[in-house]
Parts: structure tokens; C-alpha cells; sequence
């Protein structure tokens, strides 16, 4: 078995989120899926739109297939101009403008160099009254790299990618703090998958996708569910973590294993088989209502081809689309759980 199998499943989620791919450019990304995947499915292949795609048969002719998705590409920013002064102005994708004053940024040149930068905060003594309670829009802010603009000019290009720059860290108990978690991180929940599945029998054939621009229109999952023509899918993304009371929008317990969605895009009848299976296997899950489109890959898998039988499963995470977004690796293990064990129930339907 390749090294990639004997990484923990932590090492594997510092892998991914530490690696660079923001929507649209996430080949550095997709080649380390490509990589831990390798050693759990019989073939992998990265695509030209960057999607990473494995596939496992089960070794019975015409039987069904499943796909196992979570989307791999990240929130960043494109430089759009380099000014005079050596600044970079830029624009966000999937990014709240407020997070950005004083943020450390890295940059990935045409040439491929990767170099810091921060975006430029005024201080507060230089502020007008009233400032401190305003959001600066993103477009009045710029990102310094320390250069003039003569150097700068050499150095970069408009359509520059750049992310937040940092390494995932571990806090206090079984906490992993990073960039990224969205939703590199349910990608080792099916590495997770993967590995209780190597010596069971299987009745589907797995198709398992590292996805890629989920955040700027779904259309990594849309283009490998058009492929590769699966029965059933199950979409992994992130779901938001409680971080205190809110009256506008459901939030899920950290620690307390996966969210399981019922509603029109994850269709009740998988729904009640995936809190069936949990309940058997004591596996800790929670439940949440999606009356229409769930925001993951899952929304355009459904209505691809004649239509794909979909099932969305959501892991925990606080503070999403920053750069301190935080899980619980017992919520990993527990989405990898389940999905390994949905995946073997199946025979012939869902």
C-alpha cells in the first residue's frame, strides 16, 4: 500500500488545507487528493478542470455506482491591478471584506513563486471619526507586498491567485484549526471512508471526486456527476458549527457527529436509511431540513442526466469561509464512518 494510506487522518487533513487552490487554479490541491487517494480505489485520474476522480469496482457486472463528493478548491482572491505605489488591488471570491484589514495573504505568481503580503490596514490614529464602525469595501483595499511599484510590476500579474496565508494548527483536545477545512477536510472524511471500506464487500461501484470551483457555482461536481453518470451520490460538505444563539439560520453541535440533510435535495428515503444505519452502528448524528437548494455539489448532481437519487451529509465546522475555521476530528471520523457503512448497505437501492 502506497505512504499515502499510512498518514493519520489528521496529517492527511494538514496535507490538503495547507496545500494552495483557490477556485478556479486548485491543481496543487487536486495532485495531493490524487495522491492519498491512490491507495483505496483501483484507478485515479485528475481531469482537465482539476477534479480528482477514483474508481472502485466491486467486481459485479452492471452493478449501480455511487459518488462520493466533497469539493476541494478553496475562498481567495485575484489581483485585478498593480498600482504605481507597488500595491495589489484585488477582488474576493466566498471572502467576508470585514475579515480582510491586517490579514497576511499568500501569492502564487504567473511563474509560479508563492510570496507574502498583507492587506494594508489604516491606523487607528490616522482614522476619521466614524471610520472604526464602518466595513471598507473590498475594492478600497490593497495588498502590500513591500516592493515599489517598478518591482511589483515585474513580479506580478492581474489574475494573480492569493489566499490566506497559514498552516493548519491543533488546539486544545481533538481541535483542528486551519484555512481551508471547506471542504478539504470532508474530502479525508472519504479518505476515512475509504479505508473501513478495503475489506468489505461492496454491491456498487464507488466513483470518489475531489471536486473542484464549487465555490464560484458548483460546476466541478455538475461536470464529473455529466461524466461519469453514477445512480446514487452523496455530497460531504461543511455545515456551520454553533458559536452562540442565533435566530437566523441553523446551526449544529460540534462533537456530535454528522449533520444528515432531509428535503428535496436529499431525498428523504436516504435520508431516514443514513439515520437508520447510524442509529444501528451507535454512530452520534444530527438532523437538519433543507426545504430546496442545500448550497453544496449535490443541488446540480441531482438534476444531471436523468437524474442521480442524492444524499447530502455535512460536517460540523465554526467560523467558515475565514481563515480559522474549526473542527472536531471525532466529527471527521464519524462522517467517515458513516459514509463507509451507507456505502456498504447498499444492494440494489437506496
Amino acid at each position: 500500500m502506497k505512504e499515502g494510506a499510512h498518514l493519520e487522518l489528521k496529517d492527511k487533513i494538514k496535507r490538503l488545507t495547507n496545500a494552495m487552490g483557490v477556485s478556479g487554479d486548485e491543481y496543487e490541491v487536486s495532485n495531493i487528493a490524487a495522491e492519498l487517494l491512490a491507495p483505496y480505489v483501483d484507478s485515479v485520474e485528475v481531469d482537465p478542470f482539476g477534479n480528482v476522480i477514483g474508481y472502485k469496482s466491486c467486481g459485479i457486472p452492471g452493478a449501480p455506482k455511487l459518488l462520493l463528493d466533497a469539493h476541494i478548491d478553496q475562498i481567495g482572491f485575484l489581483v485585478t491591478q498593480i498600482t504605481d505605489e507597488g500595491f495589489l488591488r484585488f477582488m474576493g471570491m466566498g471572502v467576508d471584506q470585514r475579515m480582510l484589514p491586517g490579514s497576511e495573504l499568500l501569492i502564487k505568481t504567473r511563474k509560479g513563486q508563492k510570496l507574502l503580503g498583507i492587506v494594508a490596514a489604516t491606523p487607528p490614529h490616522l482614522q476619521k471619526p466614524g471610520d472604526q464602525a464602518k466595513s471598507i469595501p473590498i475594492e478600497e483595499m490593497v495588498v502590500d507586498t513591500g516592493m515599489t511599484g517598478e518591482q511589483a510590476k515585474k513580479v506580478f500579474n492581474v489574475g494573480d491567485y492569493m489566499t490566506f496565508w497559514g498552516d493548519t494548527f491543533e488546539l486544545q483536545g481533538d481541535v483542528l484549526c486551519g484555512k481551508a477545512m471547506d471542504d478539504r477536510a470532508c474530502f479525508a472524511c472519504i479518505l476515512h471512508a475509504m479505508e473501513l471500506l478495503q475489506d468489505k464487500p461492496l454491491a456498487v461501484d464507488l466513483i470518489v471526486v475531489g471536486s473542484t470551483k464549487e465555490e464560484v457555482g458548483l460546476d466541478g461536481g455538475r461536470d464529473v456527476a455529466w461524466r461519469t453518470k453514477p445512480d446514487y451520490a452523496i455530497a460531504i460538505d461543511v455545515t456551520h458549527g454553533k458559536t452562540g444563539d442565533s435566530a437566523h439560520q441553523v446551526q449544529t453541535e460540534m462533537g456530535q457527529g454528522p449533520s444528515i440533510t432531509i428535503g428535496a435535495n436529499s431525498l428523504p428515503a436516504m435520508a431516514r436509511k443514513a439515520m437508520e444505519i447510524a442509529r444501528a452502528k451507535e454512530i452520534p448524528y444530527q438532523v437538519s431540513a433543507a426545504g430546496a437548494a442545500t448550497g453544496t455539489n449535490a443541488w446540480f448532481m441531482q438534476i444531471t442526466g436523468e437524474g442521480v437519487a442524492t444524499l447530502v451529509l455535512s460536517l460540523p465546522l465554526k467560523y467558515m469561509h475565514s481563515p480559522v475555521e474549526v473542527l472536531r476530528m471525532s466529527d471527521v471520523e464519524n462522517v467517515g464512518k458513516l459514509v463507509a457503512e451507507y456505502a456498504a448497505s447498499l444492494k440494489g437501492g437506496c
